[in-house]
Parts: structure tokens; sequence; C-alpha cells
């Protein structure tokens, strides 16, 4: 498979993407929204989780705030 052919096969997903500023690199933070929003169920506040999703990843609770505002932001679906 060549860049033309993966583009071009995911042409519209990638426009939704860069019309919504989507960073790409964000696929690494998946895991840690997935288990803000575990916690979050279980009942825990924020406070709390993003000090344990701090500390388990080695960021600060700054970054985690980051993630999970980036991981929450509603998209733009018109064209």
């Amino acid at each position: 498979m060549t860049t033309y052919q993966l583009l071009r096969a995911n042409e519209s997903l990638l426009r939704l993407i860069a019309d919504n500023k989507i960073n790409v690199a964000d696929v690494a933070y998946l895991e840690i929204y997935s288990k803000f929003e575990k916690m979050r169920k279980e009942g825990h506040k924020v406070g709390y989780i993003t000090v344990y999703l701090g500390d388990k990843y080695c960021m600060s609770e700054r970054g985690i705030y980051k993630i999970i505002n980036r991981m929450k932001k509603k998209l733009n679906l018109d064209d």
C-alpha cells in the first residue's frame, strides 16, 4: 500500500480530523482517557483522577487535564 492509497481510502475521515484540528498523535492518549472515563463512572473526583493518572503515566496534572479537555471537545461534523 502506498501513502496515496491510504490517504485516498480514508479521505473523509482524515478531512474530518483536519477540519476539527485533531492532532493524530493524540492516539497515544486514548488509554489515559479511557481510564479517566472508567474512574469517573466509578464515582472518583476529577482532581483525584488527574493526580492518580499523572503519577501512573509520569505526567503533570495539567498535562492530564489538557488530554481530558482535548478528548471531550465536541466535533464540527458540518461540511
